[in-house]
């Protein structure tokens, strides 16, 4: 498990690159760095930072969920639906929502009822979630759209003229998962179920409760991300999360969060959001493609990885030469006696 000064210097350090990286592409074009430009281009990958927050959770405990991506189609697909056939956009976004704790939880009782590999159940259910939203959208009607415009200014309405909404709802809901993960028994329990499963279990710990909660709201968090993405681009499809789940987890890995599990915190998923996302946006006005900003993600994850296994490997051998140290001093002290 890293420990706290060295989650807290991991997070400085991600802190640190951003400025880099804002001041590097503000170098390259000033408007870009300009508070109102900043600020608004978060509405681009702030659904990602929705879904990172409750995947931080699950990577804690151990696990993993693949089928985020396709959860934020189902539930977008549903709200949809739920809105053309009558019902109010406000409470299709609140059951859709609803909808996405379901089907974490379903994930989460796949994973602890059969004993299949978190990796492979929601890999599973990635196909199955995805596969629905396309058969209830209709994979030739493509998309639902026309939503009121009270609805779509939660995607790209501010405040005070520069502030979006949508990032004010993110920075509320960051701090409710910091308090859950650092304040309460709940959060002490998820380390300690990433730690050591087996010593949860001898302890009386409901391990399986815990991973539970986990999966649902990572499912919770998707139907929160469909809301806010179906609110920024006027309409939902079938296909709206593809790939997301790679965003997402390499936001939570970039940040600090271990990926064997025990080890993370809430700022570092956060901040390893707005780094990832800060870097799509400005290989954007640059015009990169796609394909080659995959390229620069995926090595991204590739050096936090291994940074974070040579953090690792250097704490086990400081333990270790204490330990020897330890033992020295006291062989020379029974040597004297």
């Amino acid at each position: 498990m890293r420990g706290v000064a060295e989650n807290r210097i991991w997070s400085l350090a991600i802190a640190g690159l951003l400025i880099l990286e804002i001041g590097f592409f503000g170098v390259l074009s000033p408007d870009f760095v300009s508070p109102q430009n900043l600020l608004a281009s978060t509405e681009n990958f702030l659904p990602v930072g929705f879904m990172a927050l409750s995947m931080t959770l699950v990577i804690i405990t151990g696990g993993i969920d693949l089928s985020v991506g396709s959860m934020m189609s189902l539930c977008g697909v549903v709200m949809g639906l739920l809105w053309q056939h009558g019902v109010n956009i406000w409470l299709a976004a609140l059951l859709s929502i609803l909808l996405g704790a379901l089907l974490g939880f379903i994930n989460g009782q796949l994973i602890v009822r059969t004993g299949i590999q978190p990796l492979i159940a929601t890999l599973a259910t990635l196909f199955i979630y995805g596969s629905l939203a396309m058969v209830l959208v209709g994979q030739g009607e493509g998309s639902i759209y026309g939503f009121p415009q009270s609805y779509l200014s939660l995607g790209t309405g501010t405040v005070l003229k520069w502030i979006p909404i949508q990032l004010i709802f993110y920075g509320v809901v960051a701090c409710l998962f910091g308090f859950l993960l650092k304040y309460t028994s709940y959060g002490r329990q998820v380390y300690f179920v990433g730690n050591n499963e087996g010593a949860a279990l001898y302890s009386g710990l409901q391990v399986n409760r815990v991973k539970t909660i986990t999966y649902v709201l990572s499912g919770c968090m998707s139907g929160v991300a469909a809301v806010f993405m179906g609110a920024y681009f006027a309409s939902v499809r079938g296909d709206m999360g593809t790939n997301y789940e790679l965003s997402v987890i390499t936001s939570c890995l970039v940040g600090g969060v271990n990926v064997f599990g025990g080890s993370g915190t809430i700022l570092g998923a956060f901040l390893g959001t707005f780094l990832l996302g800060v870097l799509q946006q400005g290989l954007n006005m640059l015009n990169v493609s796609s394909v080659e900003q995959s390229v620069v993600t995926g090595a991204m994850l590739i050096a936090a990885v291994g940074l974070q296994q040579l953090s690792g490997l250097f704490s086990r051998r400081r333990r270790v030469s204490r330990q020897d140290s330890s033992s020295a001093v006291e062989t020379t002290t029974s040597a004297r006696d």
